[in-house]
């Protein structure tokens, strides 16, 4: 996906006898993501996923020359389930109560730093000093807090929810990827389209590989055409919101823009090529031998088949 434009700009459907096991499946669907744009002359300057321990070797080895970012809200979900966690023993309960704003403090790391990996984990390291009310002295890049007078309940430091939350926010792989936070864009466009396919393909129906592929097409169009939909408006200009209550949130309300009514315009276009391909194959079996070649779906899956 285009992160400028909001654009689907190429689906592949990896099939789990393609490879050795299921967790590969991500990787060679980008391999072939990456070949693809290879193929089109278009260039790739950024590249932004989960901290998938694959995709993060594939980028070292194969692609140093592109900048790969990790996505904010993978890694502050992780974190603040942690946190959550920790909080729920008694002893700890201090944790919990600042498991959503330590989630919080890794976007704002991630935005203001311009992508220096030191100054984003100087900032991000810099909440253990925050959260013992220490608000100076935490790096040579990041001297001291920037926000002002602030009151809350403060952890000793050294006590043992202090330790526990150091083991959680400092470990080494965190403290590593946390370097490589995008500044910029996020994967939440990915997010709302692994949405749309849902709607398409539920995960309860079973899909034979073309038929799949041909829903993961449709998602894909009715996903660009409605992408970058404005927000809605009143008759005198102003700004429509609803409120939501996510389930990320556990029941706190948050303001969520209305917007314009999907457009279904992509469905013309398929009628008329629709029409073209009848008229160019004029029996199935025609249409049959097309579709396979042009699909050029793998051997079917073993579970394919019924005793």
């Amino acid at each position: 996906m285009d992160v400028e434009t909001a654009k689907v700009v190429d689906i592949q459907l990896v099939q789990s006898n393609e490879v050795k096991n299921s967790y590969a499946m991500e990787l060679e669907g980008l391999k072939r993501c990456f070949q693809f744009l290879k193929d089109k002359d278009i260039p790739i300057s950024d590249l932004v996923t989960d901290r998938h321990c694959q995709v993060k070797k594939l980028m070292k080895s194969d692609h140093p020359d592109i900048n790969h970012w990790f996505d904010v809200w993978h890694v502050a979900k992780g974190v603040y389930k942690k946190l959550e966690a920790l909080g729920k023993s008694k002893k700890y309960k201090m944790a919990g109560e600042w498991a959503r704003s330590i989630s919080n403090h890794a976007y704002w790391c991630a935005a203001s730093s311009g992508g220096n990996a030191e100054l984003v984990r100087q900032k991000w390291t810099s909440i253990l000093n925050h959260v013992t009310n220490i608000h100076e002295g935490h790096g040579d890049l990041f001297h001291s807090c920037e926000h002002g007078d602030i009151s809350r309940k403060w952890i000793k430091p050294g006590s043992k929810v202090f330790r526990e939350m150091e083991k959680i926010l400092c470990g080494k792989l965190l403290l590593k990827d946390v370097g490589k936070l995008s500044p910029a864009h996020q994967t939440s466009c990915l997010e709302s389209f692994h949405n749309v396919v849902n709607f398409f393909a539920p995960k309860a129906s079973h899909f034979f590989y073309n038929q799949m592929k041909a829903r993961l097409c449709l998602a894909a169009l009715h996903f660009n055409s409605n992408s970058c939909r404005p927000q809605a408006t009143l008759e005198d200009g102003t700004a429509r919101y609803r409120i939501a209550f996510p389930k990320g949130r556990k029941g706190d309300a948050v303001p969520k823009e209305i917007k314009v009514k999907q457009n279904f315009n992509y469905i013309k276009e398929l009628m008329e090529e629709v029409v073209v391909r009848r008229l160019q194959f004029t029996t199935i079996q025609q249409a049959e031998a097309a579709l396979y070649e042009e699909m050029d779906a793998p051997p079917p899956s073993i579970r394919c088949y019924h005793p």
